[in-house]
């Protein structure tokens, strides 16, 4: 009878997670955008004229596609410059001290992008006057092709660097000089962006709850947190400052896999007091994550170690303040003779969802 309790007990907790699951897969948005719905700016301010280099992802421009194979050829692409042409400049507008600044389609080429493929767009604007601030307005894929596209934008002016993040929620950006800016400005700037990446990194946060779903002595919390802060730190630094090279999708899913593996162990793990040297290790696939991130948001040259110091801080604050929250509601469920039943059902939730993470990003690579 005591076995058929349990058994009902557990079939109960897995339906509960299903359930769950589903809601979260078509509620909840990953860690990281997909990749294929991602495009990337690059603005580079030089006295009356802005370079705007645009990449969009193939599978969001097959509007153009003329023969209907899913696919974008040279061929195609030369024939419809003159409407790829009038469509961008109808989404993407550029104003200098509130003048509208002239628009020209330079050039545009297939390429891939991290093995994403896409199109290459050379974008000129031009104003009367030098350019000291800008008023950017993005609305390109949100309405007819793609309303999750994303666009990552930085913004160069001498040794200075800024960025955004246009969405469908978010189609405007002002730009003003950053040698008018303070270091204090900019590091301020970049500690908010890391406490930012961490609150809304889903699968960094599952990682650290899975972690100490288990851990009964604050001194055992303590040595994992630290382990992830020094390992991640680590292939951050590494990374941003070039001395390691790597694929980001691939990076992508192995986060999710080391979500997947630390939800099983849970099940098996009785003290968790070697659990610190799991973490080093996998910390330094999430420190990759971070660099990945902070890449795609960029750096300014003339406080680039700073900005890169202040934006791990940022991580660090974010990850003390998930921890601080979880913590003392876990303690307290630790007391309840049900926690372990709790533990394995939480952790069966984060492997499922981890793997739903892994199969999308693999999928991505394919």
């Amino acid at each position: 009878m005591e076995h058929c309790k349990t058994a009902k007990i557990y079939l109960q907790s897995a339906l509960i997670a299903i359930i769950m699951l589903i809601v979260s897969c078509f509620t909840a948005p990953d860690g990281h955008a997909h990749p294929l719905n991602n495009g990337y700016s690059q603005l580079t301010i030089e006295g009356k004229n802005v370079h705007f280099q645009l990449f969009l992802p193939e599978p969001d421009l097959l509007k153009f596609d003329t023969n209907g194979d899913k696919e974008l050829s040279g061929e195609e692409l030369d024939a419809q410059k003159g409407p790829i042409a009038s469509y961008l400049a109808e989404h993407i507008h550029l104003q200098n001290r509130g003048e509208e600044m002239a628009f020209s389609l330079a050039s545009l080429q297939k390429i891939d992008r991290e093995m994403i493929p896409g199109v290459q767009f050379q974008l000129e604007f031009q104003s009367q006057q030098a350019v000291d601030s800008l008023n950017i307005a993005y609305s390109a894929l949100f309405d007819d092709a793609d309303e999750l596209h994303l666009n990552f934008t930085t913004i160069i002016e001498g040794t200075d660097m800024d960025q955004a993040v246009f969405d469908t929620l978010h189609r405007t950006y002002y730009f003003e000089s950053l040698t008018k800016q303070s270091a204090f400005t900019v590091i301020w700037r970049y500690t908010l962006l890391g406490i930012e990446h961490i609150l809304t990194g889903y699968d960094h946060m599952l990682f650290l709850l899975s972690l100490i779903l288990v851990v009964t002595r604050f001194s055992d919390i303590l040595k994992i947190v630290t382990a992830f802060t020094i390992a991640h730190s680590i292939t951050l630094f590494l990374a941003a400052t070039g001395k390691v090279v790597y694929p980001s999708q691939w990076v992508e899913a192995a986060i999710a896999l080391t979500i997947a593996y630390v939800a099983v162990e849970n099940g098996f793990v009785v003290r968790a007091r070697w659990r610190w040297l799991l973490t080093f290790f996998f910390g330094l696939i999430h420190g990759l994550g971070f660099a990945s991130a902070l890449k795609e948001i960029g750096l300014p040259a003339r406080y680039f170690v700073r900005s890169l110091l202040v934006f791990n801080v940022g991580v660090e604050i974010g990850q003390l303040f998930i921890v601080a929250l979880i913590l003392p509601i876990l303690f307290i469920l630790r007391k309840k003779p049900w926690y372990r039943k709790f533990m394995l059902g939480t952790s069966f939730i984060v492997f499922v969802v981890a793997m739903y993470w892994l199969v999308e990003r693999v999928k991505a690579m394919i």
